[in-house]
Parts: C-alpha cells; sequence; structure tokens
C-alpha cells in the first residue's frame, strides 16, 4: 500500500506579496544561513573592541592623515577608506586602507570555519547575509569616525599626471575623520563645496587622470 508523504513546518515565511516575506523566500530558496551558530555568535562576542597599544606600535601610524570612508547611505559596514596628503615635492600620497579582519579571525578558527563555508556576504535589495558575524563586520571591523581601527594599507605617491611614483603596502592603524555616503561625496564634486572639499577634488582629478 502507497503511503501518503509526511511534512513537518520548520518555519513560517510570511504572507505572499509582502516584502520580508519574499525576501525570505529567496533565501530559504538559496539556502543561504540566514543565522550564525550560537558558538560562532559567542566567539565574535570575546573578541575586544579596544586594540593593544603593543599592536599599534608595530604598525605604520596613519590616525593623523585626512581619511574618510564613501559608501551607500544605509552601509554598516565601512571596510575601505581613503586618504590623501600633498608632500613636500608636490606629489600626492594617496592611500586605500582595508580593514584587517586578519587580526581578528584567525586561520582554522570557528569563525574562520563558518566564513569558508558562507564564501561571501550576500547583498539583496535591501539586506545582508554577512560573511562574518555582525560584531565584527559592523562594529569592530568597520571603520567608523573617530575610532582606532587596524587596516592594510596600499598607499600611493602619484604625480600631478596621477603617474605612480613608488607605493608600498603595510599594516596600519587609521582614525577616519568623516563617513560620507555616496550622493554628499558627489554633491561635493558637482559644487566644490562641503567637507573636505579639497581633498575630494584632488582625488577626483587624480582618478579622472587615471
Amino acid at each position: 500500500s502507497q503511503k501518503n508523504p509526511v511534512g513537518e513546518v520548520i518555519e513560517v515565511l510570511g504572507r505572499p506579496g509582502d516584502n520580508d516575506t519574499e525576501m525570505n523566500a529567496i533565501m530559504a530558496e538559496y539556502e543561504l544561513p540566514v543565522k550564525f551558530p550560537p558558538n560562532v555568535l559567542k566567539a565574535a562576542e570575546k573578541i575586544p573592541l579596544d586594540i593593544p597599544e603593543e599592536e599599534i606600535r608595530k604598525r605604520r601610524d596613519c590616525r593623523e592623515l585626512t581619511t574618510f570612508t564613501i559608501d551607500p547611505k544605509d552601509a554598516k559596514d565601512f571596510d575601505d577608506a581613503l586618504s590623501i596628503r600633498r608632500l613636500s615635492n608636490g606629489n600626492w600620497e594617496v592611500g586605500v586602507h582595508i580593514a584587517d579582519v586578519s587580526y581578528y579571525v584567525k586561520p582554522g578558527s570557528i569563525i574562520d570555519k563558518e566564513a569558508e563555508s558562507r564564501g561571501t556576504s550576500v547583498y539583496l535589495v535591501d539586506r545582508v547575509v554577512p560573511m562574518l558575524p555582525e560584531r565584527l563586520c559592523n562594529e569592530i571591523c568597520s571603520l567608523r569616525p573617530d575610532e582606532d581601527k587596524l587596516t592594510f594599507s596600499c598607499v600611493f605617491e602619484l604625480n600631478g599626471n596621477a603617474e605612480v611614483q613608488k607605493s608600498h603596502i603595510a599594516r596600519t592603524v587609521i582614525r577616519s575623520n568623516r563617513r560620507f555616503a555616496y550622493e554628499e561625496a558627489q554633491e561635493v564634486i558637482e559644487t566644490g563645496e562641503g567637507d573636505y572639499k579639497e581633498e575630494i577634488l584632488a582625488l577626483n582629478v587624480l582618478a579622472q587622470k587615471l
């Protein structure tokens, strides 16, 4: 005799047509890992926010450089920042500073293994399924203004024609001066007015030449 299949409801996604429901349906369809295992969250919570002074001493200190992030206005994870300064020889020194996650996530740790299984953060229209727990990507490693942050930096010396004269890569510590949304930076470029206008306009000129 044929048996009727038996199923068990494990999650209610919501009402069809509702935005949240449709997003939940997409995540369920592609088996996106919406939640982190409790032990991964616990490990992330144990990571201290303060940077040890001995670690800062090992790095190039870039905290005095004019530095800012430019991201979508609803972003929470600011993972790259720009710095620029005029050198005494008339050239520009431009720094691209990337959050140094490797200081916090050690190879083979449970956070590392979870990130490896996820492979990447997944960006949906109105939300992110992150590769790392929020404490890391939105707090500890996010290059937020007026906070010391550990970074990997690519630093270039460019002449007025945006030709690279020299460059180096270093482990650094930065302190962002300002968080810009794309629209704010674009307004400075178009009007020539606003916070850090000299730096943004100089970066834009170099970018256009590149």
